[in-house]
């Protein structure tokens, strides 16, 4: 049954901006039991009318509540109330099992931030051609009837200490575990350096699939203001004092969705904030070695309370799931026995066949090959969508695109969604508000398996950027 639970008053009276006092004033309504799960919302046009507010700013309510794991919609069915922290499970942001369906992507998949086709087929097939030519001569168990040492053996965290080296940067192979991707390494991350009920910072705009994987942990996750180089040390800093945090979650090298690099000087800053208050950080550097600069990360200046996890997922081919944590050596052990937890960790044939394409330079041939695709695709992004406003570095796998006044961020997915093109709409990056992500999109550019596709994309974006209506559209 539809109800609708708002209360134009109490709404009127709340401070902020309207969309914000609607998506609270649901979200009150939840934990009092007014709106239990399974409660069907209004349709936007009803609720607005009811209001005297336009279809946009219920649109806007919606997809916060939404992002904040509250509702769901469901095609045929309408906005339902998840109840508090649902989305973890049943969401359909980054990371989500909705994320990735595309079923209506017939011209162009542009959502997910893969790595564009560079020889991984040909290079990779030779190696494991390779290795399983050569099987039969080895001594030992064979990698079909065998599990990997939890964290990997000793040659396997040699070979990835030789690849993450660089300029100064020298992890050293027993401080490595070899990780199921970089998804992996984060989960342990979190459950080895924070406790159920811990406040996590991260950046207002972040990789969503940590968030759900902290929701599912029972870990709470607060924003922090970002700039056009990432976390701000400024707003981190206030938010330490007031938060009480557990950890902080960053990802400061091509910065997902919007692609920012972090100067030196703030990295080292924010490293001299988390050996101050004590506190650990799990730095994503899945994208640091696309950089054509590759910055320090921050565990270079933080060795003792970072957790630094990368994997070559982005630099490679993400098919492979082989990543690389290095926890802070007092934690080296907690962090390998929840690996063994979780499985062994990586499938042995997979770890040989990370160990071969890094150690004979094959790893490096197709990271170059996709740092010069990214950057020849970039120049194709630009040059299609015209004056369109653009965050993007060379070496990133996607652009981040301010919309103009006449869209917002989920109506113009939706209609490139029934044009036949996937992209993914600003809030699904978005922690706890919408203000900076309403009016932006992520274009995935890399994910396209030709630059054919990424032109027919590119096309039917520019169509749409060029109508001048507000581009809303009603969920079913």
């Amino acid at each position: 049954m539809t109800i609708s639970i708002f209360n134009p008053s109490s709404i009127a009276a709340r401070p902020g901006p309207r969309y914000r006092a609607i998506a609270d004033e649901l979200r009150d309504a939840i934990r009092t039991g007014a709106a239990p799960a399974g409660t069907r919302l209004p349709p936007l046009r009803d609720l607005a009318y009811e209001l005297g507010v336009t279809v946009g700013t219920v649109s806007r309510a919606y997809a916060l509540a939404a992002s904040r794991g509250e509702v769901a919609g469901e095609v045929g069915r309408g906005t339902y109330v998840l109840g508090i922290g649902s989305a973890v499970q049943t969401g359909t942001g980054v990371g989500s099992a909705a994320f990735l369906t595309m079923p209506d992507a017939t011209e162009a998949a542009m959502k997910a931030a893969l790595a564009p086709p560079a020889g991984q087929t040909e290079i990779i097939g030779e190696a494991m051609a390779a290795i399983l030519a050569e099987l039969p001569k080895r001594a030992g168990p064979s990698p079909f009837n065998t599990y990997l040492v939890p964290g990997g053996e000793e040659r396997h965290r040699q070979a990835a200490a030789g690849w993450l080296a660089f300029d100064g940067f020298a992890p050293q192979p027993g401080n490595i575990l070899l990780c199921s991707g970089t998804q992996q390494a984060i989960l342990t991350s979190i459950l080895a350096a924070t406790e159920p009920g811990d406040t996590i910072l991260t950046e207002e705009l972040t990789y969503h699939a940590m968030v759900q994987q902290a929701g599912q942990m029972g870990r709470r996750v607060a924003p922090v203001d970002i700039d056009n180089e990432g976390m701000v040390p400024e707003a981190l800093e206030r938010a330490l004092g007031e938060q009480k945090p557990a950890a902080i979650f960053i990802v400061p090298t091509l910065q997902n969705p919007t692609g920012a690099i972090m100067s030196e000087a703030r990295r080292r800053r924010i490293a001299e904030l988390a050996v101050a208050h004590e506190i650990a950080i799990i730095e994503d550097d899945i994208y640091g070695m696309l950089a054509e600069k590759r910055p320090l990360p921050i565990a270079h200046f933080a060795p003792d309370h970072t957790w630094y996890a990368t994997s070559l997922a982005k630099s490679v081919g993400c098919g492979l799931r082989v990543g690389f944590l290095m926890p802070p050596p007092r934690m080296l052990e907690r962090a390998r026995g929840i690996l063994n937890g979780f499985g062994q960790t990586v499938p042995p044939l997979m770890a040989e066949l990370a160990v071969r394409l890094m150690e004979t330079g094959e790893a490096a041939t197709i990271c170059t090959r996709i740092r010069d695709e990214m950057a020849a695709r970039h120049t194709m992004t630009a040059d299609a969508l015209g004056r369109a406003r653009l965050t993007y570095d060379p070496a990133a796998l996607y652009s981040w695109m301010e919309l103009p006044e006449s869209w917002r961020a989920h109506g113009l997915v939706e209609a490139a969604r029934a044009r036949g093109v996937a992209i993914a709409a600003g809030e699904d990056f978005m922690v706890g508000r919408t203000d900076r992500a309403a009016r932006h999109v992520r274009l995935a550019i890399g994910q396209p398996q030709t630059r054919e596709e990424l032109a027919r994309g590119l096309a039917v974006i520019s169509g749409l950027l060029s109508e001048s209506h507000i581009g809303i559209v009603e969920p079913a």
